[in-house]
């Protein structure tokens, strides 16, 4: 079996950030004996998660904070109401891990708002980068999922009639396909009407963009794909999307363990066999599943 690893796999430069600055302080709380806690997951990736408890960084929300303690903040960010509630803890040292993409998005949404624009997101409400997103904005907003431009396209053609200035945004892990298609019929609605003002950003991750591009190329050019990430990952549920679409024996898993004995069975009847990896999937569990599937066939 030829094992290949798609270009532009795994970790990108936020999560890469955010792992240091988490390392960095739990180093500094030992020293200090403070406690660290995530506020949130740090990223969407169960089994880092654990293996952070198990070194006893936990997970908690913004009710369950602790007087001198350290709080790192997740890198898909927070809402400007619990930045307002952590700025009044005393004794707390907080760390900022929000992504820079994510961080750009805020600044745009918030400046933009302010000059009276109404704000169409394209992305998952319930995520928490989207909800870090929409607390942002002073004005009027719509977010709506790809998968719901059919269901919701009624709502939609209602908030662009009743706004004359739309600024547009997209999650940074959003396929961009999709964003294209929702920009497109934003600009056909509005057509040339006088008075009226349409503004796009380009706010999906470029980590993003090549991660995709290069797990589909691979995809094409090989018997399987395998798809390493949290199943609550956003931008790996987009990467799994794309590399299905290429190679019907595609598969995504956390672990190895998560394979059925179905999957395995195909693997092994496999000549060549593709592995990408999400945003939040470290260089050990890559070079894991590598290891395991060079035995599949051994």
């Amino acid at each position: 079996m030829k094992i290949t690893v798609a270009d532009n796999s795994g970790v990108c430069f936020g999560v890469r950030r955010a792992f240091s600055l988490l390392e960095d302080a739990v180093k500094n709380a030992k020293n200090s004996g403070m406690n660290v806690f995530m506020l949130g997951p740090l990223i969407h990736n169960p089994r880092v998660i654990t293996q952070y408890a198990e070194k006893g960084v936990n997970v908690i929300d913004i009710n369950s904070i602790q007087e001198n303690s350290c709080v790192v903040i997740r890198s898909h960010g927070i809402t400007k109401d619990e930045r307002a509630q952590l700025d009044r803890f005393s004794g707390i040292t907080l760390i900022d891990t929000t992504c820079p993409y994510v961080q750009r998005i805020h600044q745009l949404v918030e400046q933009r708002s302010s000059e009276g624009f109404a704000v169409l997101i394209m992305g998952d409400r319930e995520h928490s980068e989207v909800r870090g997103i929409t607390s942002k904005i002073s004005g009027d907003f719509f977010v709506i999922h790809p998968t719901e431009f059919d269901a919701k396209s009624g709502e939609l053609a209602s908030f662009i009639e009743t706004h004359d200035k739309i600024f547009a945004v997209a999650q940074t892990t959003s396929r961009p396909a999709n964003y294209d298609f929702l920009l497109k019929k934003v600009r056909k609605s509005i057509g040339s009407a006088p008075g009226r003002r349409f503004v796009a950003a380009e706010t999906i991750c470029t980590a993003t963009l090549k991660r995709q591009d290069s797990a589909g190329e691979l995809a094409k050019k090989v018997d399987a794909m395998v798809v390493i990430g949290g199943k609550n990952s956003s931008n790996t549920s987009k990467l799994f999307q794309v590399v299905s679409e290429k190679n019907k024996n595609s598969f995504w898993v956390e672990s190895p363990e998560d394979f059925t004995k179905a999957d395995i069975e195909i693997l092994q009847k496999s000549d060549s066999v593709g592995i990408t990896a999400g945003a939040s999937t470290p260089d050990e569990q890559i070079e894991e599943m590598k290891s395991f599937l060079g035995l599949l066939n051994g």
